[in-house]
């Protein structure tokens, strides 16, 4: 049971708890169970009651302190689903009872440069609030409450229990194949795991060439499932340099270890193409140098893509839903979520994690 307290989060007794939160008192540390009240709900804002929900490695790097420091207890999670059970006077586009979703970013100001661009999940303008763990509570609760406008309405075709990681996994990778894409272009997407498993399916959708890279020679058939026509094992050296300069574009899902990694990997990249990373590493352990000559004198554009704008989501729902794009996960129960977590940091999942709400709202408080 949870013993640090939230300013914002009040820890009361399992009784008179409105929702149920995991919570990390530190880097490192086990789940702890948090009952907890909300603050009151602002006018532009929406409480909803989880079905499910996904765990995503950014949690991990975010509770472990990876990329900066952290205040604890901290509830991270943002891969948000389930329905509206309560609404500030202001939201207008949702009704109770509506089926919604919600990604990484918890708030944009709606006014600054980027916003008016429509890259609003770039906004600058709202600090901390602009990211779903930093500093509020996440997904990892039955109950979740943030601003109406980064909540999307989740159709009843996609299955719940596939659902949540469309909102951070899909996203990230439908967002850069669709400002990148070209009928005829040639999509390499590096790493075939909890990203590129989904790139490989939304690249196909979209019409593109695509062909999948990866360190495992074994999951070869899986990617041709998804939709690859190729596939290419990093460790067969003949494979990689046959396939230099044959990509448009290449979308890493996965980090390079060292720094002649990166280096084989940016020469699959064509003259003038673009190389999109999407997957961060830990910063404390891994440090990569640009090859600066090869950037230049080929013209490749080395770009990074976090996850997608508003509009974006819209049109990445609307898609998968169409398309049938759906993530491979391994499902839990709320009750389990340490065997989850410990799953996601420790194991290798296949290829996400979902864990379902379910009664925990009303078993807990027995």
């Amino acid at each position: 049971m949870a013993t640090k307290e939230h300013s914002l989060y009040k820890l009361v007794s399992k009784d008179q708890a409105e929702a149920f939160a995991w919570s990390f008192e530190g880097p490192n540390t086990e789940a702890v169970l948090y009952p907890f009240q909300f603050p009151p709900i602002r006018a532009d804002e929406v409480r909803i009651q989880q079905t499910y929900f996904g765990l995503c490695y950014t949690d991990c790097h975010l509770v472990n302190q990876d990329w900066f420091p952290k205040n604890y207890p901290s509830v991270p999670g943002h891969e948000i689903l389930g329905h509206i059970v309560q609404k500030g006077e202001q939201v207008t586009q949702f009704q109770i009872g509506n089926l919604v979703g919600a990604g990484f970013i918890r708030d944009s100001c709606g006014k600054c440069k980027q916003c008016i661009l429509g890259n609003d999940q770039l906004c600058g303008q709202v600090g901390n609030e602009h990211l779903i763990p930093l500093p509020k509570f996440g997904g990892f609760a039955t109950h979740v409450q943030l601003p109406a406008k980064w909540a999307f309405p989740i159709p009843n075709t996609i299955p719940q229990h596939l659902a949540p990681p469309l909102l951070c996994a899909g996203i990230t990778v439908y967002a850069p194949l669709k400002r990148h894409f070209g009928a005829n272009k040639t999509v390499g997407i590096l790493g075939i795991g909890g990203l590129g498993h989904l790139a490989i399916k939304f690249s196909a959708a979209l019409g593109m060439k695509t062909i999948a890279i990866s360190t495992s020679q074994d999951k070869e058939e899986e990617a041709r499932s998804y939709g690859a026509t190729d596939f290419i094992c990093t460790k067969n050296q003949e494979q990689m340099v046959k396939a230099n300069g044959k990509f448009d574009m290449i979308l890493s899902c996965a980090n390079a270890n060292t720094v002649d990694e990166f280096i084989a990997y940016t020469n699959l990249v064509k003259s003038g193409g673009d190389f999109v990373m999407v997957g961060i590493p830990a910063l404390t352990k891994v440090e990569l140098q640009l090859p600066f000559f090869a950037l230049v004198v080929r013209q490749i554009s080395f770009v990074g893509s976090l996850v997608g704008s508003r509009q974006e989501n819209y049109e990445m729902i609307e898609f998968a839903n169409k398309h049938k794009i759906y993530p491979t996960c391994e499902q839990f129960e709320f009750e389990n979520f340490k065997g989850a977590y410990d799953k996601l940091l420790n194991g290798r999942p296949k290829y996400r994690c979902v864990v379902k709400v379910g009664n925990a709202p009303e078993t807990l408080k027995q």
